[in-house]
C-alpha cells in the first residue's frame, strides 16, 4: 500500500546573489513499512526534500512545481493549521544533531511529555480518525481541481477540456463537503456518548470502592480510590502522570538505561548516543505513521552509529513504521534499507532496490560513491571524485555529473538524461544506458569490490542461519 508520493517537485530558494535551484523534478513513492534511504552528497538536494513533506521550508523556498500526496492530502497545498493535525502526530524527524533539538535547561522528562500533554485528547483524536476517510475524500477532489489548473496554465490549446472537468469536479464538492462535516458530527457525537457511558460506569465502580466492603484499611482504601479517580480523568484526556508513565515505557524501549532516574536529569548529563535515543523518544510518543531520519548518526562514533541504526531498524519492525533515512554514507543504509534513491545536484540519478544498487549500480556517480566508500577487506586506494558538485544557482543544461564524470560524453553536455528503466524497481538517468549508448562496464575496482561484498553477504546470511538453529535446538 503507499504510504506516501512525491510527484515532480521542485523547489528553489530566493538569494541576494540569484536563484537557488536545490531540488530538480524528483520523483518517488514510498510503500507502508519500507525504508526509503536518500543517499547524495552534502548540498544535493536530500533535507530539502524531507524538510517539504514535513511543512518546514525556509522563508525564502520557492515551490516551482509537484506534488507530495499523503491520505488524499497534498501537504504542499494545506494550510499551517492542518499541518498542525500531521506534523510530529503522523510524520516524525529525527535530525543529526540531537543537542541542538533539545532544551539545555529542561529537563528530559518535560521535553518527553510535552508533546504528549499538548495533543493528548482523547475524544478529539478518535473522533478524527472516525471521519479520516471522508476528510481524504473532500481534499482528494480539491487537489484533483488544483492539479486540472496547474495544467490548464501550461496547456491553453486544450482549456475548454480542462474547464469541463474542473466544473465536474466542483459539482462533487458540495456534496463531499456536507458528507465530511456529517461523519465529523456523527463522529463527534459517538465519541461522546462512548466517553459518558465509560465515565458513568468508572463512577459507579468508584462509589462501590468508597464503602469499602473488602474492609481496607484508610491508606489501602485511599490508594484505591485515586488510582479509580486518575482512570477517570484518563478517559478524556492524557493526564501529566500517565504521560511520564509512557515517557519512562519509551526511554526504557529505546535503551536508556534507568528511565525512573534519569527522567528528572538535564540533556547535558547524557552523551551523544543518548541524547540521539532521547530525541527518538520524543518522536515515538506520538505514535507516527511515518518516521524521517536526517542523517541521525552523522555526530556520533562508528560503536554508536552502528547501535542506532539497530534501533532504528528494531522500533520499524515492532511499530510497523514507514522510513526515509537521509545519509551521505552509503556504507551506512546497506543494512537498513530496502530501496536507495542516489541524488546528486537536486535530481535522482539511480533509484532501487539496495541489492540492485550496491550489486547492479548504472550511474557513474553510484559507481563513484561506491568506490569511495572503505570496507575492511579492501587493500586498494579508496577511487576520490574529482572537482566540486555544480553550483545550483546555475544548474547544468545536461547531467550534472558529467563535468566530475570520466565517462561523459557530449550529449551529457547538452541534454539531461531521462530515468531509463532497467527493471520494474530499478531505475538510472544515464545516457550510457540509451540503445545507441556507449558499452561501457563498470571499473573493475567496483565489480572487485561488489564480489567482495557479495560474498561477505552471503557468508553473514548463513552464520545467522547457523544462529537461529542452534538457538531454536
Amino acid at each position: 500500500m503507499k504510504k506516501l508520493s512525491v510527484n515532480n517537485l521542485t523547489i528553489s530558494f530566493r538569494t541576494v546573489t540569484g536563484k537557488v535551484h536545490a531540488v530538480r523534478d524528483i520523483n518517488f513513492e514510498l510503500e507502508e513499512g519500507e525504508t526509503l534511504a536518500i543517499v547524495g552528497e552534502s548540498g544535493s538536494g536530500k533535507s530539502v526534500t524531507t524538510r517539504a513533506i514535513m511543512g518546514i521550508l525556509a522563508g525564502n523556498a520557492i515551490i516551482e512545481s509537484g506534488n507530495i500526496m499523503y491520505e488524499g492530502e497534498d501537504l504542499l497545498q494545506i494550510t499551517e493549521e492542518q499541518f498542525h493535525s500531521i506534523r510530529g502526530k503522523k510524520i516524525g524527524m529525527i535530525y543529526q544533531d540531537p543537542l541542538s533539538s533539545l532544551n539545555p535547561i529542561m529537563k528530559i522528562g518535560k521535553q518527553i511529555t510535552e508533546g504528549l500533554l499538548l495533543n493528548g485528547d482523547h475524544l478529539k483524536n478518535r473522533a478524527e480518525k472516525l471521519c479520516n476517510n471522508e476528510r481524504i475524500a473532500y481534499y482528494e477532489l480539491r487537489h484533483q481541481i488544483r492539479q486540472l489548473k496547474n495544467k490548464m496554465e501550461y496547456d491553453k490549446a486544450n482549456s475548454a477540456q480542462y474547464k469541463k472537468e474542473i466544473a465536474q469536479i466542483k459539482s462533487k464538492l458540495p456534496n463531499a463537503k456536507k458528507a465530511m462535516n456529517d461523519a465529523k458530527k456523527r463522529a463527534t457525537a459517538q465519541v461522546e456518548a462512548e466517553y459518558k457511558l465509560e465515565v458513568s460506569k468508572a463512577k459507579g465502580e468508584l462509589a462501590e470502592i468508597r464503602k469499602n466492603v473488602e474492609g481496607l484499611t484508610k491508606k489501602e482504601l485511599d490508594a484505591k480510590i485515586k488510582a479509580k479517580e486518575e482512570a477517570i480523568k484518563r478517559l478524556r484526556r492524557v493526564t501529566p502522570e500517565e504521560a511520564k508513565e509512557r515517557a519512562i515505557e519509551v526511554m526504557r524501549e529505546v535503551g536508556i538505561p534507568n528511565p525512573e532516574q534519569r527522567f528528572n536529569q538535564y540533556p547535558f548529563q547524557f552523551s551523544g548516543g543518548m541524547r540521539q535515543r532521547i530525541v527518538i523518544a520524543i518522536v515515538l510518543t506520538s505514535n507516527p505513521d511515518i518516521l524521517i531520519c536526517d542523517e541521525p548518526t552523522t555526530a556520533l562514533d562508528v560503536t554508536i552509529q552502528s547501535q542506532i541504526l539497530e534501533l532504528i531498524a528494531k522500533l520499524r519492525r515492532e511499530r510497523s513504521l514507514t522510513v526515509i533515512f537521509i545519509t551521505h554514507d552509503l556504507g551506512v543504509v546497506a543494512n537498513v534499507a530496502d530501496r536507495i534513491a542516489v541524488m546528486y545536484a537536486g535530481k535522482i540519478q539511480e533509484i532501487g532496490k539496495v541489492e540492485e544498487i550496491f550489486y547492479n549500480p548504472k550511474h557513474p556517480y553510484t559507481w563513484a560513491l561506491l568506490g569511495s566508500m572503505p570496507d575492511l577487506t579492501s587493500r586498494d586506494r579508496l577511487l576520490t571524485i574529482p572537482g566540486t558538485p555544480p553550483d545550483m544557482r546555475f544548474p547544468p543544461k545536461g547531467d550534472a555529473f558529467a563535468l566530475r564524470s570520466e565517462y561523459a560524453m557530449q550529449i551529457d553536455m547538452e541534454e539531461q538524461p531521462p530515468m531509463f528503466k532497467l527493471s520494474d524497481t530499478h531505475y538510472a538517468a544515464t545516457w550510457l544506458l540509451h540503445k545507441d549508448g556507449p558499452n561501457i562496464q563498470k571499473p573493475e575496482i567496483i565489480t572487485e569490490r561488489i564480489e567482495r561484498m557479495r560474498v561477505m553477504t552471503e557468508e553473514l546470511h548463513k552464520e545467522l542461519g547457523k544462529e537461529t538453529t542452534t538457538n531454536g535446538n
